[in-house]
């Protein structure tokens, strides 16, 4: 396969996921701003790491929550036990 066939490939997946998202890539710095207004701590980077990768699924649930075979509920309390361990 060549570069352009990959760049296909790959703009045609962003394509799909922003519309199983809702452009949660776009709109996910919002609700960071609005959980941390004095901005975000070196020991609260794990957190916010779990907190970013949630909200994607919230605005997967929200938007499109039967696109793909994924739940987004099970990705959800994956992401949860991971910060639990």
């Amino acid at each position: 396969m060549n570069y352009e066939d990959l760049g296909k490939n790959v703009g045609k997946l962003v394509a799909e996921k922003q519309a199983a998202y809702g452009d949660s890539f776009g709109k996910a710095h919002k609700i960071l701003k609005v959980l941390f207004p004095d901005g975000i701590k070196p020991d609260q980077y794990l957190d916010v790491l779990t907190i970013c990768r949630v909200v994607d699924k919230l605005f997967r649930l929200a938007t499109d929550p039967t696109y793909g075979d994924e739940s987004p509920w099970r990705d959800i309390c994956g992401y949860s036990l991971l910060s639990m361990g």
